[in-house]
């Protein structure tokens, strides 16, 4: 082995140059949090971050999301809304001379919708910071990992070095509805961008809010809307109309049962046996209705459906496409209708391997800050994990910080957990990539 392949920096002083970014890290994320990039509005985020690479002396290529480019893929999701000229942000390092083992950095742009904003003890997209947790729409979810890998690349340059292999940063739209963005990234990798071609990747880290566990398994997930429609009536005479909204509460009823089914000890997946309740069916949206004094005409219900890694999404569908089919035979008005169709999500479920090198590596690095071994964490939802698992051979897992309230009101991020998560990617690098002298 060559000197330059030898090279190494020592742990104490990788993990004190992180420490010397808090602030970094907690200014980056809070501007971060500022760019609204909720669906449909991603491209303030993606410019942020096309500006922080820069920063880092990174070059960003941008990748259209086209959905015609990605719909005939087996991953393709429905789309929610029109692709718009929205783009991934995907930038590579380059080393002098690659001696290492390549990573890519991959996380999400887009954040949920913030419900009634006067709801929030501060406004959604302020990025405060109060006793060492930042706050805000995506701090957690996930924000803040991307800022945690970012640190990790900038902790080595400022130790005057640089990852001895190509490390990649690619931030993407619509992992929060229907994974197309990665999946468009991964198009791309496989393929020439421009002029360029772009390098296979020997591992892949998304830095989810996973309290600092490697992800293991995680569940399939699906969309489903239901638009039921009744016989509209006024409601002084309301018992000759028949309410499409009692129709959709014996839907739920009917899915319940399923759910419960599926949640039994005897019926879980064995990477979820000590969840108490790993499959949950949500009714997210629920729109009826134009007039108080008026039987609805139509009930849309908007549901988020999941399965075990083991049942393809087309099985889960049938089932639950066969209990709301019964609750319309038991129904038998010819009056009333029951249409099914999909939006968002349509992501298979999957299990991870944890014992390769790269994520043992991973492992070893969280122990050396944490001074205890990672959990395993089983999701309960869904990642873009999923596509680098079934479109690839490069071993990928979510790991990232603790996030509290993500989904919810109030939601934030502990900086102390990014510090730890930062260390981690920051000790990865410096042992899976090597490293050389930073240039200029």
């Amino acid at each position: 082995m060559s000197e330059v392949q030898a090279q190494r920096l020592s742990a104490g002083d990788i993990e004190a140059a992180v420490d010397r970014l808090e602030h970094y890290m907690t200014d980056t994320l809070s501007r971060f949090v500022q760019c609204r990039s909720l669906l449909g509005q991603e491209i303030p985020a993606a410019e942020f971050l096309e500006a922080e690479l820069a920063e880092l002396g990174l070059q960003s290529e941008r990748i259209a999301l086209r959905t015609e480019d990605i719909e005939g893929l087996p991953l393709y999701s429905p789309a929610c809304c029109p692709d718009g000229g929205r783009f991934n942000v995907l930038a590579c390092h380059e080393p002098t001379q690659s001696t290492g083992r390549s990573v890519l950095f991959n996380g999400h742009l887009d954040v949920v919708p913030t419900g009634p904003e006067h709801l929030w003890e501060e406004s959604p997209f302020k990025g405060s910071l109060h006793d060492g947790w930042l706050y805000g729409r995506g701090s957690g979810d996930m924000k803040a990992g991307i800022v945690c890998s970012l640190a990790a690349f900038k902790a080595l340059q400022d130790l005057g070095m640089q990852p001895a292999a190509v490390v990649g940063f690619n931030g993407v739209l619509e992992e929060e509805n229907t994974g197309n963005g990665t999946l468009a990234t991964i198009s791309a990798l496989k393929s020439a961008i421009g002029v360029a071609k772009l390098s296979a990747f020997d591992a892949v880290l998304i830095p989810e809010p996973t309290h600092e566990g490697l992800m293991s398994a995680q569940v399939g997930v699906f969309w489903m809307y239901v638009d039921i429609i009744g016989k509209p009536a006024h409601a002084s005479v309301m018992t000759t109309g028949i309410s499409p909204v009692d129709l959709g509460l014996r839907v739920m009823d009917a899915i319940r049962k399923v759910e419960h089914e599926w949640n039994l000890p005897e019926n879980r997946h064995p990477a979820y046996r000590d969840h108490a309740h790993p499959i949950n069916f949500n009714l997210g949206q629920i729109h009826a209705g134009d007039w108080n004094s008026s039987v609805p005409s139509v009930c849309t219900l908007g549901l988020r459906l999941s399965c075990y890694p083991d049942m393809p999404v087309e099985t889960a569908k049938a089932r639950i496409e066969a209990c709301i089919r019964q609750v319309e035979q038991e129904v038998g008005q010819p009056d009333t209708q029951f249409n099914i169709r999909y939006e968002g999500f349509h992501a298979p479920g999957c299990e991870y391997d944890l014992d390769v090198p790269a994520l043992r590596l991973l492992a070893d690095s969280h122990r050396q800050v944490a001074g205890e071994a990672p959990k395993p964490v089983a999701l309960t939802g869904t990642t873009d994990g999923r596509h680098f698992h079934f479109m690839t051979d490069v071993p990928v897992t979510c790991y990232g910080p603790i996030a509290r309230n993500y989904h919810g009101f109030n939601e934030n991020v502990s900086v102390q957990s990014m510090l730890r998560v930062a260390k981690t990617f920051a000790l990865f690098l410096n042992e899976w990539c090597g490293v050389e002298p930073k240039r200029g």
